[in-house]
């Protein structure tokens, strides 16, 4: 009798090449990294690898959405019992924890860099945060109606532009690092606030 399928070895084989091209990343970066390092990282051969992936391009984009979907739980409950803020320093807090702890600021600048380079994962980039852009839009929409927000701002606007603010803040904590991480956090509320308190 034949054995069966294991029908999480694709899932748990896509998640040890991640992990292994994360690390090839961290040394050495996107460009400087190489399949066959990433390979050998992962302890599987190149055939092996480009079965669930097509390129170095389409394993950064991966990343990108397994550290976004890893996240979006605490996000969302964030959203349901806090709002809009608590949301916005739950992911700020979040993306900082893998920078500092997780050393992942070098593999974020290169997700960037290569977005910027490659228009067909800028694109992939752009869709993978979507869902929380839009319901973040939604949670300030919300809280304009009740009056805990600016009415004139645009809700998606606003959004767009907190989610860019904390992507900065975040990468100049991984290059510089000029103020510790809880710092930061007090420094991004405080924006968050006054730029969405109601005018006075």
């Amino acid at each position: 009798m034949s054995r069966m399928a294991d029908p999480d070895l694709a899932e748990r084989r896509r998640r040890q090449i991640l992990e292994a091209a994360e690390a090839c990343f961290r040394r050495k970066g996107f460009h400087q990294s190489t399949m066959q390092e990433i390979c050998a990282e992962a302890q599987i051969s190149p055939g092996a690898v480009y079965r669930y992936f097509d390129s170095k391009s389409d394993i950064i984009a991966a990343i990108a959405e397994r550290r976004h979907l890893d996240s979006d739980p605490a996000f969302d409950c964030a959203l349901r019992q806090g709002g809009p803020i608590e949301a916005l320093q739950c992911a700020f807090g979040g993306f900082l924890a893998k920078i500092e702890i997780e050393h992942l600021g070098p593999v974020f600048a290169d997700i960037l860099s290569e977005a910027a380079r490659d228009p067909a994962l800028g694109k992939r980039l752009a869709q993978i945060g979507a869902r929380r852009t839009q319901d973040l839009t939604a949670a300030i929409a919300r809280a304009q109606a009740v009056g805990d927000i600016d009415p004139d701002l645009d809700p998606h606007e606003a959004a767009a532009a907190l989610g860019a603010v904390i992507e900065g803040m975040g990468l100049r904590f991984a290059t510089a690092r000029a103020a510790a991480s809880d710092a930061l956090m007090r420094q991004f509320r405080t924006l968050a606030e006054r730029y969405l308190a109601p005018k006075r």
